[in-house]
């Protein structure tokens, strides 16, 4: 009599292989929104109503694979408030876009060089409200466009960084900044530094570009940024743009953060809040609280 034994099946490879392209690779993206609203009726203690929206999304794409580091980010945000009934107009609490490409050769995993070009701009018109001499009235007058400013740069260095300690710094002795006010009346005007007349300005100088980031707490981040640029005609006088931003997670869709950014360029000159004019410490702070859908 044969006897027939039942063959066991081998076991079947379901592991999916990524390819070596896309290990390298990782990106992200965060869309945010905010929406508020203040609505007063015969409200004793005074005030008016106010409806305030806002939004923006960040992305990052980064390449990193033996001694070749490429860091390529992106933030745009826009908002917009409205403080009284609907025939006022909507005049911008926020308006910025930020473009960011770095190219490093590693020599170390802590020492880098670096190159880099950084890009800011806006995308609206803005408006400086502003009181009528001898008069209770007020006019909105130009002060900014989109490339109106728009400031490039492009810098080479010495990038130092720690990934556990979570702080990055690159400091380039070989820095280009462009600064474009393609606006005819700005331009006219010299606004931005410019001369007048002229659409760009060009300077060669030393910058020093970083941030830091750390969990203060579960569900709370600290990050700060930073950009120092000096013109080697006016040394040591530096423009400086700082930024803190403490995000507080509520859950994967709420979130909160609240910012603070500062500004100071020698060549720039604003108008105060008293309507005098001259050279000043520029200031932002936000308070955002929203919806949040990363991907």
């Amino acid at each position: 009599m044969n006897s027939f034994a039942q063959e066991k099946p081998e076991d079947k490879d379901t592991t999916t292989t990524v390819p070596d392209s896309l290990i390298f690779w990782k990106k992200g993206a965060k869309l945010n929104l905010t929406v508020q609203q203040v609505g007063l009726t015969n409200w004793a203690a005074g005030g008016e109503s106010s409806v305030a929206i806002g939004g923006g999304i960040d992305g990052f794409i980064n390449y990193e694979k033996d001694e070749i580091l490429w860091e390529n980010a992106a933030q745009i945000g826009y908002g917009v408030i409205r403080n009284g009934g609907g025939g006022n107009r909507f005049e911008k609490t926020d308006d910025q876009v930020l473009l960011s490409s770095k190219y490093s050769q590693k020599f170390s995993e802590k020492v880098l060089m670096t190159s880099a070009i950084n890009f800011r701009t806006q995308m609206d018109r803005g408006y400086k409200i502003e009181n009528i001499p001898n008069s209770s009235e007020t006019r909105r007058t130009l002060i900014s466009n989109f490339m109106a400013p728009g400031y490039l740069q492009a810098s080479l260095g010495l990038t130092f960084r720690d990934s556990k300690k979570g702080y990055t710094a690159t400091l380039a002795p070989f820095t280009g900044r462009f600064t474009f006010v393609l606006n005819d009346s700005l331009s006219k005007a010299g606004a931005f530094g410019i001369t007048p007349n002229d659409k760009v300005r060009s300077e060669a100088g030393i910058s020093l570009r970083g941030g830091y980031q750390k969990d203060i707490m579960e569900n709370v981040k600290f990050q700060t940024n930073f950009n120092l640029f000096s013109n080697y005609e006016k040394f040591p006088n530096t423009v400086v743009n700082v930024e803190a931003v403490l995000n507080l997670k509520v859950n994967d869709f709420i979130q909160s953060n609240i910012s603070t950014q500062l500004i100071y360029d020698d060549d720039v000159i604003v108008t105060r809040s008293d309507g005098s004019q001259g050279r000043d410490l520029q200031i932002k702070n936000v308070i955002n609280v929203g919806f949040v859908l990363g991907f």
